[in-house]
């Protein structure tokens, strides 16, 4: 059996138990792309780089990544690497948003770094940290081989939105009645609520 077989094999029988993670009734707010040969590629072991975006400061930047490899790692059929932010610096050295894709070269010198096959890219577009929250992200996975993005997910959240506070609702249900609305107020618990709808579309 090959690896790629193998790894479809394990990505259908994780499907049943990955859906049956989000509470039922839950929301869905994020939406994905994935691109029509995402199956050609072999993914296993994926990066994780802190988010990047305009007035986002290091630890906010940080704590979305967190966010978003925790519930990665609960939730999709990869092994998941937290990157820093010096790995960060030297892709933004490349010039994505000039050029439209990363260099190649500087990929393949990061994936032989920590045996990746590719790379989650989070950017932050949108963001009130304080009531009522704004949130709006998008993750794009990029081929370590080919500098393309195979999967990008997008979300877009207002906490007055009552669709957002049904989800929040639904999330945080196991840590009591009211405990949703502490994610109102709290901009780790939104991200959080954000990086879990994401992920839930791998």
């Amino acid at each position: 059996m090959s690896a790629r077989t193998l790894a479809l094999l394990t990505l259908s029988l994780l499907a049943p138990a990955c859906a049956s993670l989000a509470p039922s009734g839950m929301p869905e707010l994020a939406n994905a792309v994935v691109s029509s040969d995402f199956e050609s590629y072999e993914v296993r072991r994926v990066g994780i780089l802190p988010f990047s975006g305009r007035d986002l400061t290091a630890e906010q930047s940080a704590d979305l990544q967190r966010a978003l490899h925790s519930e990665c790692s609960r939730t999709a059929p990869f092994e998941f690497v937290l990157l820093d932010a010096n790995d960060l610096a030297e892709l933004e050295r490349s010039d994505p948003y000039r050029r439209g894709w990363y260099e190649p070269a500087t990929l393949i010198g990061l994936s032989r770094r920590y045996t990746l096959d590719a790379i989650l890219f989070g950017v932050v577009s949108q963001a009130r940290f304080f009531p009522p929250q704004l949130l709006a992200l998008r993750v794009d996975m990029v081929s370590a081989e080919t500098g393309l993005v195979i999967w990008s997910g997008s979300i877009d959240l207002d906490a007055t939105d009552p669709r957002v506070q049904q989800g929040l609702q639904k999330y945080y249900s196991g840590d009591g009645a009211e405990a949703w609305r502490v994610a109102l107020l709290s901009p780790e618990r939104l991200a959080r609520f954000a990086a879990f709808q994401v992920a839930s579309l791998f």
